[in-house]
């Protein structure tokens, strides 16, 4: 409820979206499992993972579920079908790297999970390298005839063993132009990526 009520007081008369966040099996292992994939989980027990929580975040109300920061194609595949049962609209949303799946899987393979799903308003990346944002959107959009969802976070790395992050920025607002242009529709960015870099990537794409 307040995230809606927030939502539309920055909209001021216009329309806002509020879309629930489902994250990766490996956030709640905290062990750094959400940036590599391959649990160990079949497609079956990650359904029966995701099932609750996801009917839990349906049930507050929001207009679209975010299934982001996916590393591997069978919880894809898992999350697709349960959001599939809650009659939202939804993207999905992979993390990646080396132009694959955290797992190791082709991006063609990846993004084909939902082709032809008429509930997915977008398939793409998120918390990635920016510098691996680019190809993947095009990518997406071959696969699947949708329009992609990209957001990639700072360029620094993620240290799971001292849990904390580790190198320098690379984000560039500036990229978001290519990203529209190979048919990105909803843009941002992800870990490390503040206000100010949201408030410069939106100032681009308006001007």
């Amino acid at each position: 409820k307040k995230r809606r009520e927030a939502a539309e007081a920055f909209a001021q008369g216009g329309r806002t979206w509020v879309a629930a966040s489902v994250g990766p099996y490996g956030a709640m292992l905290a062990d750094g499992s959400e940036y590599r994939g391959r649990y160990g989980l079949s497609v079956r027990e990650l359904e029966r993972f995701h099932r609750p929580r996801v009917a839990a975040l349906a049930a507050a109300g929001p207009d679209a579920l975010a299934l982001e920061t996916v590393p591997d194609l069978d919880e894809a595949e898992a999350l697709v079908r349960v959001a599939e049962e809650t009659g939202l609209p939804y993207w999905l949303s992979y993390s990646v790297a080396g132009g694959r799946t955290r797992a190791g899987q082709p991006l063609e393979e990846a993004f084909a999970v939902a082709a032809g799903r008429a509930s997915a308003l977008a398939v793409g990346v998120n918390c990635c390298e920016p510098e691996e944002a680019g190809e993947a959107v095009e990518q997406a959009v071959a696969v699947t005839g949708r329009p992609a969802v990209v957001y990639p976070n700072s360029g620094e790395g993620w240290d799971a063993g001292a849990r904390g992050w580790t190198g320098r920025s690379t984000f560039d607002p500036g990229r978001v132009r290519a990203w529209t242009a190979a048919g990105a529709r909803l843009v941002g960015g992800c870990c490390r990526v503040g206000p100010d870099l949201i408030t410069e990537l939106a100032g681009r794409l308006e001007s």
